[in-house]
């Protein structure tokens, strides 16, 4: 009897970081109960290694297969604290990618800075660059704050176009949109380097297909859209179809005369930020976006609604 090959999988690892109290742990128990059990596996307390009585959760989440791949990832907390520096360190060392958890609070923006600081000194610690790190900055209690000292914190921490999210963890607002969209940066960032290896490796006895293209809605967004009831989850779903319809519909317009842009790469959506009403009958939705080289952009999409009164014949 033929013992069937084992299934092929990736294990990736993604590191909720930030200062103590901005909120990271909320944001796993938040995933762990607006995900099913079938998309999520159980959340578990794992011990530090210098005090076993003080733990932090790893939350293992289902994506189904990506590119022919059988993919998980695991939420994992960085605690806060000086006293658990060494145990980031160890966590950072095997993560695939990082959400920045931001506490948006004024009083806290010192404390914040000195947190990116010590991640970018890790990655570099790893022989890795924070620029070249899957990295969303979730800007978490943005309702104890206002957008001036937000843009305030971003400035200063110099990320440029990173791709942000704004959150109230505590009530699951952007919790789920900061997932998805680290999670298409991981999952591609790996497919990137899997198309490396490949190039790298001509001559192997048997080659092996790489992952198929990347594509949104992705595998975590499905996910989230299965959820029926979950109040995200509509929104997600109009956001996504808002830019895909936007981008589309760019793609086909003719080039302005004088302005033919020759081996145009194509676009990509980063993430699509939560949407706010301007007034009445305009909705902003913030939208960051990169190209094939990896150069990213951010934009805001206004969406304006215009009745129209058609007369009938009486």
């Amino acid at each position: 009897m033929t013992t069937p090959p084992p299934e092929a999988s990736v294990n990736t690892c993604i590191l909720y970081w930030g200062i103590r109290g901005a909120g990271k742990r909320s944001c796993v128990e938040q995933v762990a109960r607006k995900l099913r059990p079938d998309h999520r596996g159980e959340k578990r307390e794992v011990p530090t290694q210098s005090d076993s009585g003080e733990t932090y959760p790893v939350l293992p989440i289902e994506l189904g297969k990506v590119g022919g791949v059988r993919t998980r990832i695991d939420m994992v907390v960085a605690l806060g604290g000086a006293e658990h520096a060494s145990v980031r360190r160890q966590l950072l060392d095997r993560a695939d990618g990082v959400v920045f958890v931001v506490d948006a609070r004024p009083e806290c923006m010192e404390a914040n800075i000195a947190s990116l600081e010590e991640l970018r000194k890790g990655l570099e610690a790893g022989a890795r660059r924070l620029e070249d790190t899957p990295l969303v900055v979730q800007y978490n209690k943005h309702d104890l704050s206002d957008g001036y000292a937000i843009d305030e914190v971003h400035r200063r921490m110099k990320l440029g176009d990173v791709a942000t999210i704004e959150s109230v963890a505590s009530e699951g607002s952007g919790v789920l949109q900061g997932l998805s969209t680290i999670s298409k940066m991981v999952v591609r960032a790996l497919r990137e380097q899997s198309l490396v290896l490949h190039a790298r490796e001509p001559e192997a006895e048997e080659a092996t297909a790489p992952p198929t293209a990347f594509s949104a809605p992705l595998a975590m967004e499905r996910a989230i859209r299965a959820e029926a009831g979950q109040p995200e989850a509509r929104a997600i779903d109009s956001e996504v179809l808002a830019a895909q319809t936007f981008f589309e519909a760019a793609g086909e317009a003719a080039p302005l005369p004088g302005h033919e842009v020759e081996n145009d790469p194509s676009l990509h959506i980063v993430s699509v930020g939560e949407a706010t009403r301007k007034d009445a009958s305009t909705l902003r939705v913030p939208l960051v976006l990169t190209d094939e080289k990896g150069t990213t952009t951010r934009i805001e999409l206004s969406i304006s609604i215009e009745a129209v009164i058609q007369d009938l014949p009486r």
